[in-house]
């Protein structure tokens, strides 16, 4: 896991990518915060070998690739799935059947996102901090 690395948020809601921006300005982390609109885009980021990212925070819901396809991808290809990058999921959607999918396919995280500012930045940090204490750096 590369501690250092760049955070990636991927969400399609311009208003959100706005305010994860915002919230993660406010936060103590001098990770690189990168941000796509797009799944696909995500991927072809990733698979660049110079791209090592430390986390990947990701809507669920999404046109052309939701999360969960991108979730899927990411961990399907041998030269990503090897940098070992927490893959966190953050959206509004939190239904019974979004929660079981969720439960069958062993994510790194599932969050709702909180309209409110303040509980919405004190999530972010727990998320960040609890990766950055979570396993030794490579």
């Amino acid at each position: 896991m590369n501690k250092q690395g760049e955070i990636i948020i991927v969400d399609d809601d311009t208003d959100d990518l706005d305010i994860l921006k915002e919230v993660y300005g406010l936060l103590p982390f001098v990770n690189r915060l990168v941000t796509f609109s797009d799944g696909e885009d995500v991927c072809n980021y990733l698979k660049n070998p110079e791209s090592y990212p430390f986390l990947i925070i990701s809507d669920i819901n999404m046109p052309k690739m939701n999360g969960f396809e991108l979730r899927d991808r990411v961990f399907k290809e041998a030269e990503i799935a090897k940098r070992i990058i927490p893959f966190v999921f953050m959206s509004t959607c939190a239904d019974r059947s979004t929660m079981k999918k969720y439960c069958m396919n062993s994510f790194h995280g599932f969050f709702e996102k909180k309209s409110d500012f303040i509980q919405m930045t004190k999530m972010l940090e727990r998320i960040i901090g609890y990766w950055k204490d979570a396993i030794p750096s490579d």
